[in-house]
C-alpha cells in the first residue's frame, strides 16, 4: 500500500515535521537571545540544558503513558499546551519582560516545555504503528524519521532568519508553527488507540519493566548506548553561535544561513539513504554517520572562515540525519509491540542528553574556548560509538 494513500498518515508526518522543527526553532533563538543580552555562554548553555533534563526525567514516565493512553489525545493536548508557552514567550519578549537582568524567566518556561515533549516524543513515535499497521510499519517509521530528522536539522536556519525579523516575532511564528501541529492531529478522523496491554496498579513497575526489556535486549542495549553520544552534539551546539557571532564577527542573518546548510546536509543525507538503504547493511551506514559528523565538527570548530563552515556543516547536516533515521527504524523494527513507547522513550532520554552537552559546551566555551572544546566533543563521541561497534556483535550484524 502506499503510504500516502493513507489519510491521517499525511496529517501526521506534516504534523511532526511542525512540532520537531518548531523544537530547534526554539533552542536556537533561545541560544542567540541568551548570549546577546547577557554575553555569556554559561548561561547560554544552561538556560538551553533546562528542557533536556526535564525530557530526560520524564521520558520513562512519557513511555508508560504512550503505551497505557490513547495517544492522538496526548499528542494534541501536548501540542496545544506548547502553543501557549511560545505565545508567553514573544509577549514577555515584547514587552522587554524579558531582559539580561530577568533572563532567567526563561528556565521555568523551559522546565515546563520540556515535561510535554517527554510526554509527546514517545506517544509521536509509537502513534505511526497505530496509524499505518505493522505492515506498513518499517516504510512508515523509515519515512517519519526522516522527515522529522530534516525538519529538526533544517529548521534552525529559519529561527536564525526569524531573529533577524526581530526576537519577539520569531516566537509569535514559532506558536503558529504549533497551533498548525495541532490541527494537524486534530485533523486525523479515526481516533486511533493504543496498543491494549495488561495494565499494572504501579507506573514504576511498567517503567522497571522497560528498563530491563530494553537491558536485556543485546541489539536495543547497544543502540541505546550508541544515542548517548548526542551529549558530545550537544558540547558542539553552543560552538555555533559562539563562532558565527564572537569569532567570526557575523549576525543573525549569517547565523541563518549557516545553520540552513546544516539543512542541507540533512537532505542529502535523507536522499543518500533512499538509495542506498536496502544495499547497504545499517552498520556501514552507523560508521559513516560517526565519521561525516564529527570530521564536519573539526572543520567547523577550526574553520578561519564563513566558508568553510558552511562546508562543515553541510558534512554535519549528512552524518546527522544518517544517524537519526538509521537508529529509530532499528530500534522500532525490534521491538515488541507492547514496549515500543518505552523503548522509544529512552531512547529520547538517551538522544536529547545532548541538551545537557550545551551546559556542558557553555563551560567549556567559557573556559577552554572553541578548539578545546570541538576536541573534546569529537573524542568523546567516536571512543563511545567504536567501542561499542566493536563490542557489541547483534549491533554489527545489524540489518
Amino acid at each position: 500500500m502506499n503510504l500516502f494513500s493513507i489519510r491521517d498518515f499525511k496529517f501526521l508526518i506534516i504534523s511532526n515535521i511542525f512540532t520537531f522543527a518548531g523544537y530547534q526553532i526554539r533552542v536556537m533563538a533561545i541560544a542567540w537571545i541568551v548570549l546577546d543580552l547577557t554575553g555569556s555562554e554559561k548561561t547560554m548553555g544552561l538556560i538551553n540544558s533546562v528542557p533536556g533534563i526535564a525530557i530526560i526525567t520524564m521520558s520513562l514516565f512519557g513511555g508508560v503513558f504512550a503505551d497505557r493512553f490513547e495517544r492522538w489525545r496526548l499528542l494534541w493536548q501536548t501540542k496545544l499546551a506548547i502553543t501557549f508557552l511560545s505565545l508567553l514567550t514573544g509577549l514577555l519578549l515584547t514587552f522587554e519582560i524579558i531582559n539580561s537582568s530577568t533572563i532567567w524567566y526563561l528556565i521555568p518556561i523551559s522546565l515546563i516545555i520540556g515535561m510535554l515533549f517527554a510526554l509527546h516524543n514517545p506517544a509521536s513515535q509509537a502513534f505511526v504503528l497505530d496509524v499505518v499497521g505493522k505492515r506498513n510499519l518499517v516504510s512508515a517509521s523509515s519515512f517519519s524519521a526522516a522527515s522529522s530528522t530534516i525538519a529538526t536539522i533544517a529548521a534552525p536556519s529559519l529561527g536564525g532568519l526569524l531573529l533577524w525579523l526581530g526576537y519577539d516575532w520569531s516566537f509569535y511564528i514559532l506558536a503558529i508553527f504549533y497551533f498548525f501541529s495541532t490541527i494537524m492531529i486534530l485533523s486525523i478522523k479515526k481516533r486511533h488507540k493504543s496498543v491494549i496491554i495488561e495494565k499494572s496498579n504501579n507506573i514504576f513497575s511498567d517503567v522497571k519493566a522497560g528498563l530491563l526489556y530494553s537491558f536485556n535486549h543485546p541489539l536495543i542495549r547497544a543502540l541505546l548506548i550508541i544515542s548517548i553520544t548526542a551529549i558530545f552534539s550537544g558540547i558542539y551546539q553552543p560552538v555555533i553561535p559562539v563562532k558565527i557571532k564572537n569569532d567570526l564577527g557575523l549576525g543573525e542573518f549569517e547565523y541563518g544561513i549557516v545553520l540552513a546548510m546544516n539543512g542541507v546536509g540533512a537532505l542529502m543525507g535523507s536522499i543518500f539513504l533512499f538509495i542506498i538503504n536496502e544495499r547497504v547493511r545499517k552498520i556501514y551506514l552507523l560508521v559513516i554517520s560517526f565519521l561525516a559528523f564529527d570530521l564536519g565538527v573539526l572543520i567547523f570548530g577550526f574553520s578561519p572562515n564563513y566558508f568553510l563552515c558552511i562546508f562543515a556543516m553541510i558534512l554535519l547536516g549528512v552524518g546527522f540525519a544518517t544517524w537519526m533515521v538509521t537508529i529509530p527504524v532499528l530500534l522500532q523494527t525490534n521491538t515488541s509491540d507492547e514496549m515500543r513507547g518505552r523503548v522509544i522513550s529512552l531512547y529520547y532520554m538517551t538522544i536529547l542528553t545532548y541538551q545537557l552537552g550545551w551546559f556542558f559546551g557553555g563551560i567549556l566555551l567559557e573556559s577552554f574556548g572553541i578548539h578545546l572544546s570541538v576536541l573534546i566533543a569529537t573524542i568523546g563521541s567516536l571512543s563511545i560509538g567504536i567501542t561499542t561497534i566493536l563490542l557489541s556483535k547483534s549491533l554489527r550484524s545489524a540489518n
